[in-house]
């Protein structure tokens, strides 16, 4: 149990320094969080100055907090995928396995890196519509009206909160490619990594790459699985805020 928690622990404190990295706002302040948009975005001045019309309305921080949560979200998972494409193009052979033997190696490359580069690409337009999103600003709620009684109101309302509630579904939708790309990764990492060209190489040299090849593989084998657990969790906590949300629906 032991080497369990120092395992974990090593991962957790891996991923934290991964978030560091890949993560484009590190700001701790309001002040802080806006000058990284700015910057990150590349914002003219125009629209910072909707940006900044943003925050000053009602539960503005908060809806900006949140689009910051989802930037930093995609990108580490962006920069993931990304990596993870780079890995499976230069180590994996899933024909060296017996059972697969038959089927082409450059079959299985094409599938795995197209597959983490679209998943690398899906967090990259979800990161440009955060943009979008954040200059336009949240939809006030809709005014209760007379005359709307009583459906008028409640269907305005209702359409209200399933439009707040939709990027959580969103999350929820990616987050489960993620977590299933993450395991596949891993699997696939572990069982069927091959540095490419080595089997044009003599067997005894191959065989004395392989053992460092190996070592570098365990801890990416180890890190997409924790991957895998965080974006199931991500998947949990968008599950649950979605559930919220349409909890204020009126019936």
């Amino acid at each position: 149990m032991k080497l369990i928690h120092k395992i974990l622990d090593y991962l957790k404190q891996l991923n934290n320094y991964w978030n560091a990295k890949t993560q484009p706002i590190q700001g701790k302040t309001n002040t802080e969080k806006l000058q990284d948009l700015e910057h990150y975005y590349k914002l003219d001045s125009a629209e910072k100055k909707k940006l900044e019309n943003v925050q000053k309305l009602k539960n503005g921080q908060k809806f900006i907090d949140f689009k910051i949560d989802k930037i930093n979200h995609y990108s580490s998972h962006r920069t993931a995928f990304v990596l993870n494409a780079v890995i499976q193009f230069f180590m994996l052979n899933l024909s060296s396995i017996g059972l697969l033997s038959f089927v082409p190696s450059y079959w299985f490359k094409i599938i795995m890196v197209g597959s983490n580069c679209l998943l690398a690409l899906l967090a990259w337009l979800r990161i440009r519509a955060a943009k979008k999103a954040l200059l336009l600003g949240q939809d006030a709620e809709p005014k209760w009206s007379f005359w709307g009684i009583f459906s008028g109101n409640r269907r305005k309302h209702n359409k209200h909160i399933i439009d707040k509630a939709e990027p959580y579904r969103v999350m929820m939708r990616d987050g489960r490619l993620f977590t299933v790309m993450y395991v596949v990764n891993a699997i696939t990492i572990f069982f069927g990594h091959q540095l490419i060209f080595t089997e044009y190489l003599p067997s005894i040299i191959s065989s004395i790459i392989n053992i460092p090849l190996f070592i570098f593989v365990l801890p990416l084998t180890l890190i997409n699985g924790y991957w895998a657990f965080i974006s199931a969790s991500q998947v949990s906590s968008a599950a649950r805020e979605f559930g919220k949300k349409l909890d204020q629906l009126k019936l």
